[in-house]
């Protein structure tokens, strides 16, 4: 082969693997791409359509306002809000339910400066509910595609599939305990002054800063596993 071919050959293998090679930027974006996991703002609502004329809450709209009320102390953000319908089929049993549903709320914990009141418009409806709502976040991953309109076999360019890193960032996603961290810093407790001090004292004098090792603390393996 002549020298003139090998160049040839040569020049040719590079321009192939240009084709074959991405940037900074696009390796970076790939690397990124449906990876990223966000706090998408919810509401969630509880609905009482089963409201005896003149009557309060039944006892299992009564517990259900009761786990919706742990789950907002768990997760909510903001106020609950507690909406009763105006001009509905019954308005002075839509009332007493309110009240009724605000001490359910009242007795569970809640500071009642959390709790806001409204009406809606129920003119015409045959069934009115009351609706208890509260914001909240979701963790989701934006982008992902159903899996199903991937095409696996399309190998025409040399980038990522669409669905990279989706199935890694949704399970990620579902082990987030409070999807409400991803918003901002949460705040912290003020720090133990006290203790502060002290950790400083032991310090400045060249003792352990560390508290007392007792035998609760101990690593030893007990002779009962014997």
């Amino acid at each position: 082969m002549s020298a003139h071919h090998k160049i040839a050959l040569a020049a040719a293998s590079l321009l192939t693997l240009a084709g074959c090679m991405q940037t900074d930027e696009q390796i970076g974006w790939s690397n990124r791409m449906h990876r990223q996991i966000v706090a998408e703002e919810t509401t969630a609502e509880l609905k009482i359509g089963s409201i005896m004329p003149g009557e309060k809450l039944g006892l299992q709209e009564r517990d259900a306002v009761r786990q919706f009320a742990l789950a907002y102390q768990d997760e909510g953000h903001g106020a609950m809000i507690i909406s009763r319908p105006s001009n509905g089929p019954d308005d002075i049993s839509a009332m007493r339910a309110s009240a009724d549903a605000r001490a359910v709320m009242l007795a569970e914990g809640i500071d009642q400066v959390q709790i806001a009141e409204g009406t809606y418009d129920g003119t015409g409806a045959r069934s009115a509910p009351l609706i208890i709502s509260y914001r909240t976040y979701n963790a989701v991953v934006p982008g992902c595609p159903d899996l199903s309109s991937v095409d696996v076999a399309d190998t025409t360019s040399n980038s990522a599939m669409p669905s990279l890193g989706c199935a890694v960032a949704v399970n990620l996603a579902a082990m987030i305990a409070n999807p409400s961290d991803l918003v901002g810093d949460q705040p912290m407790d003020p720090a133990d002054i006290g203790r502060r001090s002290i950790v400083l004292s032991k310090y400045r004098s060249g003792d352990k800063t560390s508290a007392e090792r007792n035998d609760d603390a101990s690593g030893a393996i007990s002779s009962a596993v014997n």
